[in-house]
């Protein structure tokens, strides 16, 4: 692993570098669905553990698509 890629980001700087708002991020790592660490008040991520969640969002969402484009098929 890179060193940048383990380079901890703010949930801020996180959102400028993904799709996703800092709120979003910051609900995501209270519910424990992104790998972040609390220090203080703060939460961090990883670039690496970032772009690990976005891919299997990315990869899920393209499987539901799938699975309802096969349903849409056995419908008609």
């Amino acid at each position: 692993m890179s060193e940048e890629s383990r380079e901890l980001l703010s949930l801020k700087e996180a959102a400028a570098i993904s799709p996703y708002g800092a709120g979003y991020l910051n609900l995501l790592a209270r519910k424990g669905k992104i790998k972040a660490t609390k220090i203080g008040r703060d939460w961090l991520i990883t670039k690496s553990d970032l772009f690990e969640y976005i891919k299997k969002q990315h990869q899920e969402s393209t499987t539901r698509e799938q699975h309802l484009a096969h349903y849409l098929q056995a419908i008609k």
